[in-house]
């Protein structure tokens, strides 16, 4: 029951910080026919560290085709905006001897998305998020909402309709709280959010 009640707490944290951005029209250049009919969603990351130091990278994958929003709408699809980013860390364990995990803090943590090609490659890598000067107990399980660059959305906005495969890294710097980097897990979840436009 206290699992619930802590997933329910960080989606509903995800939505007021998500929502006054949508509101406020940080992407306004993406809103440029309000005739068109949209569909709002996020898609899912997570990120499991296990028993290594920091600098280090973890992985994960996503398929929209996992996703009823995506599914319904696939063939009508005029343009995918990666919209925003909310990150937080679950769960944390330090090394024995390491400072404690309320003094942990990375320099940054960046995350990286990129697709499946046709054929099985892969991608170049797009900068979606980066956090600086992380401090733990200011992530741990409290969402922090970043709006994907200009830039980075107009590369990807043609991307989704024939490739839904997605893939993060997240990388994390050496500590910057010193002690031996070693972390037996580190357990985070990116959440991004994706606005489709549709051909009515």
């Amino acid at each position: 029951m206290k699992k619930i009640l802590k997933t329910t707490t960080i989606l509903a944290v995800v939505g007021i910080c998500i929502l006054p951005l949508f509101l406020a029209g940080c992407y306004t250049d993406t809103i440029e026919d309000f005739s068109k009919f949209t569909v709002q969603f996020s898609i899912n990351f997570t990120q499991k560290w296990r028993d290594k130091k920091a600098p280090g990278i973890t992985y994960d994958s996503t398929n929209l085709n996992d996703y009823k929003e995506y599914t319904d709408n696939k063939n009508n699809i005029e343009r995918t905006v990666f919209y925003q980013v909310a990150y937080w860390i679950d769960s944390i364990r330090v090394g024995a001897g390491d400072p404690p995990k309320e003094n942990v803090e990375f320099e940054s943590v960046k995350y990286y998305l990129y697709y499946m090609l046709d054929g099985g490659g892969m991608s170049q890598k797009y900068l979606i998020g980066e956090y600086r000067d992380v401090k733990v107990m200011d992530y741990y399980r409290i969402p922090h909402v970043l709006t994907v660059s200009n830039e980075v959305a107009k590369l990807l906005e043609d991307v989704a309709k024939n490739h839904p495969k997605f893939y993060t890294t997240a990388e994390y710097s050496a500590p910057k709280s010193g002690g031996s980097g070693l972390f037996p897990y580190i357990d985070s979840r990116l959440d991004v959010v994706v606005k489709l436009e549709l051909n009515q």
